[in-house]
């Protein structure tokens, strides 16, 4: 029997809670190997973590299973030298490695260890941030698009206005080729907490991130298609040679034929990042321009008026909230804290120096606040107090 097979087969009983000890060290085994070692189990495990069908079916499980990765962190970060990066969060082996800690072994690590793996921030929830969004009208009028019914919500001028089950704002113009029809402006605003998309006139897709927000108007006419974003979205443009697409942000312009790409331009950064995945897109500000080509990523400092170019950048990191994760790449605590800050809508404050830590790995954005917490805890570089919605990162000790 080859390898993956007997993998399989334990994996299989382990989850039917029938794995014998031997077997358990089989697989505590296996996560001994570095990670450029065999995949195919790896692979299995991911298989059954990205289906959606698949809980954990116990407290006392789901605290087993995060004591066990808190436990597999923090052997890798003693492992690691100081003030380097480190690989934490969601690393495929660890998470893997995390399902196979026996109940002995975590509890051990859970009651010996300095501090416990599942503590204080265990005992406050925040959920995830979801479908949700406030749409004004021309004339003012304010739809809560998380309370409003599926369906058409507003008809004027010859727009119609819908909303999708599934979270989607639809624009339908019954004449596109009316140049001379009126336009109007509409703005899409998410809370933190929220996100939506909204397919416009064109058929044109924006998926707007949490507090965020687009000023578009119902109809494109004249010699561009010209919208404003403050915040961050994703963007697949239909393809028009005869009336470009262009995205205003904190004083930046990209302009666009037909494309695929994403624009981070919350003004707290002081910095807009445009990354281009698909296509070709003029960046510019003022006198200066830059073309991108997939793959680059333009950032624009407001503090100097300065863009630099990045090639080869990993576009999967800048478009991972629009496919439901969060996604790390050697970022420092207050990015990170941005973005929970955001998704679960809490505030964040710093108490210490964390010049030092850097984070890199991935985790779902459907995830309660309080297991990611947990997980960043789990590197011993931080800890959090938490007071109401407020959340204060200190210095692990």
């Amino acid at each position: 029997m080859e390898k993956k097979d007997q993998l399989n087969i334990i994996f299989q009983k382990y989850l039917d809670q029938n794995c014998s000890p031997n077997e358990m060290q089989q697989l505590l085994d296996y996560f001994g190997l570095t990670q450029a070692d065999d995949q195919s189990l790896e692979a299995l495990i991911e298989e059954v973590l990205l289906n959606k069908d698949v809980v954990v079916a116990d407290t006392e499980t789901q605290l087993r299973l995060d004591a066990g990765f808190q436990h597999i962190l923090a052997r890798r970060a003693v492992k690691a030298k100081p003030a380097l990066r480190l690989s934490l969060l969601y690393s495929k082996w660890a998470v893997a490695a995390m399902l196979f800690i026996t109940v002995g072994v975590a509890l051990f690590y859970f009651t010996k260890s300095d501090t416990p793996a599942v503590d204080v921030v265990a005992q406050h929830t925040f959920k995830p941030g979801t479908e949700k969004a406030r749409l004004t009208l021309a004339d003012g009028t304010v739809i809560d698009l998380e309370q409003a019914v599926n369906g058409k919500l507003n008809s004027n001028d010859g727009v119609a206005i819908t909303k999708t089950a599934d979270g989607k704002l639809i624009y339908d113009v019954k004449n596109m080729d009316d140049v001379n029809g009126p336009v109007s402006y509409n703005t899409l605003v998410t809370p933190r907490g929220g996100q939506y998309d909204v397919i416009l006139p064109d058929g044109s897709v924006i998926w707007l991130n949490a507090a965020s927000s687009l000023r578009f108007p119902t109809r494109f006419v004249g010699a561009e298609r010209r919208v404003e974003l403050s915040g961050e979205g994703y963007f697949e443009i239909k393809k028009n040679a005869k009336q470009p697409f262009v995205v205003v942000s904190g004083g930046q312009q990209v302009t666009v034929l037909g494309t695929h790409f994403n624009i981070n331009a919350y003004h707290e950064n002081n910095v807009i990042k445009t990354t281009l995945l698909e296509g070709a897109v003029k960046v510019s500000k003022g006198t200066k321009s830059y073309l991108l080509a997939p793959g680059q990523e333009a950032s624009l400092d407001n503090l100097n008026d300065s863009f630099s170019i990045a090639k080869n950048v990993d576009v999967a990191v800048a478009v991972a909230w629009k496919n439901g994760r969060f996604s790390f790449d050697a970022a420092n605590i207050k990015e990170v804290m941005q973005q929970i800050a955001r998704w679960y809508d809490v505030d964040v404050l710093y108490k210490g120096d964390f010049s030092n830590v850097e984070l890199t790995g991935e985790i779902p954005r459907g995830a309660d606040a309080s297991r990611v917490l947990n997980l960043l805890k789990g590197t011993k570089q931080v800890d959090f107090i938490i007071n109401g919605r407020s959340i204060t990162v200190i210095p692990y000790k």
